[in-house]
């Protein structure tokens, strides 16, 4: 019968079928078994069962009493891992009795698991004066037995912090209140870059934030707190949940010992000390789970494959993806189910469809058939586009609109409720009523589009007139990227879901997002640009664009007098004469067409940016576009369903 996992995505896309649920009674780490929270959200109630492998650290008094101090990462059957500030008793010259609370989603409360602490190892390096080398492991006395509720989080050298990514934490530590959470609390934070962390703390950061030492976390009163100590930031790759970080320190409020939840927590980069970890350990963090296991397999349909979670397995995927999945596909799939240890959507796999790098699971949310266009004629150089030829544009437009005054941002459909476009055309201040998005738009203020083209059989001229444009109200407030503008002028994406699913037409597509490896690494020599043209008659113009080399683009922008500001997110291209659009377009879609099986489709690449407006240095000086396939698990992660 039909594994969980596939029951559910066979209902996620229309498809009811009968079902017995598939039961693995082998665990694997960083994997909850009854995990509810797909998608988190900042300063929300958790639940155990969601991060089982969060401990509760108590020290105990003179009178043998516990006390909650701090958090804990589960890491083994023997082994938890927290902040060496936590293990430190009232007599410093001693080490303190230490417990441990599993499962548990109150402090204090009688559930759970407790095991008492048989050895603490304390980092030799370790400094209470300058936080230096703040971590420990806690050697359990006895073997955890591992339940729904008291699972480890996964390790491995393979784990990267980048700036921006968005990490877990959960705790009992004190909230918005100043009193010490009855209720285990989530937040969810994202990496901040170095350099920002050290303007907005130079006394703090600019002592402490070494190699070994990131920061995380907003200045809106969302961070970790007092009590929080100790605790793990967790980061989601493919199924399971990786250890990145312990919570080690914040800034204190003035006059008070209690957190400044306005500035950013610093957290002990665990990705430092797995050699140290390993030696008492005695682990091996060298695998990456799910990743990079060759598991042969064999089914009918593919006597030699090899065993991968279902997000790397291309066409099984593609598959899932489809607008209807019908019962005789679903019975095909259901022969490619095979058992990888702990994976909960696991598939035999041909070796030519097995995809390195694990696509997120919520790529299931974007349609197969995407950047596919009723019309597409290649150009050479800017001319207006023609009608159903860019079905992907979208307008997001404001209902408090003037004849005078009508701002719009330009975005890209990405799937049937959300919209990708440009954080900083958002946030300008004369757009900030922005409330709905227009799809299937070609010229404003023009009751309907219309084309003529010559029918290749008949020879005759024939007039195509596309729907109306289709309004729908957006979901506020946006998703706006987290580090946006940081640095100046970076990570300039947001998110718009719209309030209802839209129907695709001839005119309303969806564009492809580049989520496997080969588009995610390989940068296309030439590209379509389109936007809206807004001197003459505001219509879809389309031009070509040519890869721009950075050091060639940086040259250029300097022969200009401008300071070039291209980062490894960003690449250039310039546009291709005798004629240009200079009307600015912030959030227009730079894509390229790429051939995918019998098909070709669009598949977005950049957006475009802020640029020179002056059209004479625009026609000379490349355009700046931030690169799409960097931000993909962004996008993918704030998508719901």
């Amino acid at each position: 019968m039909y594994p969980i996992w596939l029951r559910l995505l066979v209902l996620a896309v229309g498809c009811a079928l009968a079902a017995e649920v598939f039961q693995n009674a082998q665990f694997q780490c960083g994997i909850p078994k009854q995990a509810n929270t797909l998608l988190i959200v900042n300063g929300a109630d958790a639940k155990i069962s969601d991060w089982p492998w969060h401990a509760a650290i108590r020290l105990h008094t003179s009178d043998g009493q516990p006390q909650y101090v701090c958090g804990g990462t589960l890491i083994s059957e023997r082994f938890v891992l927290t902040a060496a500030h936590c293990t430190l008793g009232e007599n410093p010259n001693k080490l303190p009795t230490i417990s441990v609370q599993l499962g548990v989603n109150a402090v204090g409360s009688p559930e759970g698991k407790v095991y008492k602490v048989e050895k603490i190892h304390r980092h030799a390096g370790f400094a209470l004066a300058d936080l230096k080398d703040d971590i420990a492991l806690l050697e359990l006395d006895s073997p955890v037995e591992f339940t729904d509720y008291i699972l480890p989080v996964c390790l491995s050298k393979k784990t990267t912090i980048e700036a921006g990514k968005l990490g877990a934490v959960v705790g009992w530590g004190f909230t918005e209140n100043d009193f010490p959470s009855t209720k285990l609390k989530l937040a969810k934070l994202p990496v901040v870059d170095k350099k920002e962390c050290q303007r907005r703390e130079p006394e703090l950061y600019g002592r402490v934030l070494k190699e070994k030492v990131f920061c995380a976390g907003y200045t809106n009163g969302t961070s970790a707190c007092n009590g929080d100590s100790g605790g793990g930031i967790v980061f989601e790759r493919g199924d399971a949940w990786y250890l990145g970080g312990i919570v080690s320190f914040t800034r204190s409020r003035d006059g008070s010992s209690l957190c400044l939840t306005t500035t950013y927590t610093a957290f002990t980069k665990t990705e430092s000390y797995l050699d140290w970890i390993a030696r008492i350990t005695n682990i091996d963090f060298s695998e990456e789970y799910g990743i990079e296991k060759t598991v042969p397999c064999s089914t009918k349909d593919t006597p030699d494959g090899f065993c991968v979670p279902v997000q790397q397995c291309r066409n099984i995927l593609d598959a899932l993806r489809s607008p209807l999945l019908s019962k005789e596909t679903a019975n095909q799939l259901k022969q490619n189910v095979c058992q990888l240890r702990g994976i909960r959507r696991s598939v035999c796999c041909q070796p030519d469809q097995v995809e390195k790098i694990p696509i997120h699971r919520n790529a299931i949310l974007l349609p197969q058939d995407c950047g596919v266009a009723k019309r597409s004629e290649p150009t050479t150089t800017a001319v207006r586009a023609k009608v159903y030829e860019f079905p992907w544009i979208a307008l997001v437009l404001s209902s408090k609109a003037t004849p005078e005054k009508n701002p719009y941002c330009v975005g890209s459909l990405i799937n049937n409720r959300y919209v990708l476009t440009s954080a900083g055309c958002l946030k300008a201040k004369e757009r900030i009523d922005l409330d709905f998005v227009r799809l299937g738009e070609h010229t404003l203020n023009q009751p309907q589009d219309c084309d003529t083209y010559n029918d290749p059989e008949t020879r005759n001229t024939v007039e195509e007139c596309a729907a109306p444009p289709l309004d729908v109200k957006a979901v506020l407030p946006f998703t706006i990227h987290p580090l946006h503008n940081k640095p100046f002028r970076g990570n300039d994406f947001a998110l718009i879901r719209m309030e209802q699913k839209v129907a695709f037409t001839d005119n309303i597509r969806p564009i492809c997002l580049p989520v496997r490896e080969a588009l995610r690494n390989n940068l296309p020599h030439e590209f379509v640009l389109t936007l809206m043209e807004t001197t003459t008659k505001q219509e879809l113009y389309k031009t070509r664009s040519e890869f721009t080399e950075v050091e060639e683009c940086e040259e250029r922008f300097e022969d200009y007098g401008y300071t070039p500001w291209v980062t490894d997110k960003m690449f250039c291209a310039l546009a291709q004469g005798p004629n240009f659009v200079c009307t600015p377009h912030m959030g227009a879609p730079l894509v390229s067409m790429v051939q995918q099986g019998s098909t070709t489709r669009a598949v977005l690449y950049g957006t475009a940016m802020m640029n020179p407006s002056n059209c004479t240095i625009a026609r000379t000086i490349p355009k700046t576009y931030l690169r799409v396939p960097l931000y993909v698990d962004w996008i993918l992660e704030n998508m719901a369903p």
